[in-house]
């Protein structure tokens, strides 16, 4: 080789080449890194789910229905709450056996069950400021509710990659459905506040997000015309908020084990970012709405008997995925449904 390659000497161009062979081949380990540095599509709303386990007993729902409406009160004074829905876990979907162990209805046979509470914001650092300004509050609230919680909170926040969801209405509200008609929505529902609600959990191989989300539309419009069907939203996990969790400096959690809730940590600080926790593989949780929980096991299982639905399933759902789907009944307890407009 002579002295001279297109101008840059012989040892700058070996020079070059191995760096860029060598970040060649880190880049090719670091799947995580470069995957929390690609920016993810801005969201209609984002949507934070608290997520905890409670002791099934009747302290339990008192505590719920003493506390749960002081919390939504609180958290509805913040600047970018939109809404926000409460929810508790009445059962599963056994899925033909595969979890067998369960039933459509378990009201009473769970335990812990499942307390699951959306709030909706226009952006997600409007979910993380309030918690940042709301903290001792939230803390005291939450104090209050200590005795019945067996594991959580955990708040895991997500983008939503496709919504069809009808506002929440009664039988009584003819004039608004004519309306609907009049402007020729697209989709039209009663969605009653005695619903279901269905939650699947879903976890995906790593760039098959694409695939999956596509699959999980076909699939979600294809079960749309089934009896009972209310609505969908495909969410996409971006990160968990280290407060909502309570995962705070080491100092912080020292303190809060100090009190009941009365004495907050003084200065807690959150033990990391929201993006940072984004889950690697990739966490989906597709929300679906239903007229009674009987309704939405009657549609679920167009999957596996609808050979036409199946085939969009499988392939475009089944294919890609690590682990799932788990699909959790809940009912809701109390909600404030304005987000609706914003995403329908």
């Amino acid at each position: 080789m002579s002295e001279k390659v297109n101008g840059i000497d012989r040892r700058q161009f070996l020079k070059l080449a191995a760096l860029t062979a060598g970040s060649t081949a880190f880049a090719r380990n670091l799947p995580t890194a470069l995957a929390q540095q690609q920016k993810e599509p801005d969201s209609p709303i984002y949507l934070a789910l608290n997520m905890s386990k409670v002791a099934n007993n009747e302290e339990s729902f008192r505590l719920m229905e003493k506390v749960g409406p002081k919390v939504c009160i609180t958290t509805a004074t913040h600047p970018g709450f939109v809404g926000f829905q409460a929810n508790v876990q009445t059962g599963i979907l056994p899925l033909g056996g595969r979890y067998g162990g369960g039933k459509v209805h378990m009201e009473k046979e769970l335990n812990p069950i499942r307390n699951y509470q959306y709030t909706m914001w226009k952006r997600w650092e409007d979910h993380d400021d309030f918690h940042m300004k709301q903290f001792d509050r939230v803390f005291e609230l939450c104090g209050t509710c200590l005795s019945m919680v067996i594991e959580g909170p955990w708040e895991p926040v997500y983008s939503i990659v496709k919504a069809k969801m009808a506002p929440v209405r009664s039988m009584g509200q003819i004039i608004d459905l004519a309306g609907d008609i009049q402007q020729k929505r697209e989709f039209i529902r009663f969605a009653t506040p005695r619903r279901c609600v269905a939650m699947a959990e879903h976890t995906i191989f790593p760039g098959k997000e694409t695939a999956f989300e596509q699959g999980a539309i076909a699939t979600m419009d294809a079960l749309s015309d089934s009896t009972g069907f209310l609505g969908y939203m495909i969410l996409k996990q971006i990160g968990v908020c280290a407060l909502g969790s309570f995962m705070m400096d080491p100092q912080s959690m020292a303190e809060s084990l100090q009190t009941l809730g009365a004495n907050p940590p003084e200065n807690p600080k959150p033990l990391f970012k929201t993006p940072e926790a984004m889950p690697i593989p990739p966490e989906y949780l597709i929300h679906t709405e239903w007229d009674a929980a009987e309704l939405a096991q009657l549609g679920f299982a167009k999957v596996l008997v609808n050979n036409r639905i199946r085939k969009i399933h499988d392939e475009g759902v089944m294919a890609h995925l690590i682990r799932g789907p788990y699909i959790m009944f809940f009912q809701p307890m109390m909600e404030e449904p304005g987000w609706r407009t914003i995403i329908s």
